[in-house]
């Protein structure tokens, strides 16, 4: 019961502005039982990346996405041998400072551009922070904080999506990947349904004007949970 709320708690969050499953979930799923995280949670949630894909189509998503993609990969495969290879910890305090430090620029009027450049940019710390520490939402959500919900939303499930892919398959490799994780996957999808299904009356609330304050909120969020996890 306790897995599905908190399962419930992240696709509400995820549905309503793209990104939070693995925020407000891992780490509830990692307290009742550490075996469902990271991998059981990362096929989770890349279902319901789909489902919101399907729901909220946007204008020309695959276009927008198609730069922060070309980081996403090959800084996945990094993080993957970076787990292995470089203190967590380190790598959870060096990127909870920049978020935090890009939520504040944000906060000041300042925010970065989405040129190809910065696209690919956040892409690849996505894709490294997502494969690191679990949480890879701040950086692409940011870049897109200034979007329309609907277009936010539509652009980072699919991001999201094929980042679970991109994700899942290092992992394979490293032999983190069994059958077990598919079969705790499958019991925590029913209660992310429930949250699913709620995300679309928060989402209308939110695309009323509201949809960057809560981008800032999650991603500043996200970023003291990795900060005092390293930590502590």
């Amino acid at each position: 019961m306790l897995a599905a709320m908190a399962m419930a708690a992240g696709t509400l969050i995820q549905g309503a502005i793209g990104f939070g499953t693995n925020l407000v979930a891992a780490p509830i799923l990692a307290l009742i039982n550490p075996d469902l995280v990271p991998v059981p949670v990362i096929l989770a949630s890349s279902v319901f990346n789909l489902l919101v894909a399907v729901r909220d189509r946007g204008d020309q998503p695959w276009q927008i996405i198609r730069w922060p993609i070309v980081g996403l990969v090959p800084a996945s495969v990094v993080g993957a041998a970076a787990v292995a290879l470089i203190d967590k910890r380190e790598l959870g305090i060096l990127f909870a400072v920049l978020v935090l430090v890009a939520v504040g620029l944000s906060v000041s009027g300042l925010h970065p551009r989405p040129t190809r450049p910065a696209l690919t940019i956040a892409g690849m710390a996505s894709g490294f922070m997502g494969t690191t520490t679990g949480i890879g939402g701040p950086p692409m959500a940011l870049m897109f904080q200034r979007h329309r919900g609907p277009q936010i939303r539509a652009s980072l499930a699919r991001f999201f999506g094929v980042g679970s892919v991109v994700s899942i398959i290092p992992l394979m490799i490293f032999g983190q990947v069994h059958w077990a994780d598919v079969a705790r996957a499958a019991v925590l999808i029913p209660g992310g349904l429930v949250g699913f299904v709620l995300s679309k009356h928060l989402a209308r609330r939110l695309d009323h004007g509201y949809v960057r304050h809560a981008v800032l909120a999650v991603s500043a969020l996200s970023a003291v949970i990795v900060l005092v996890r390293s930590i502590f």
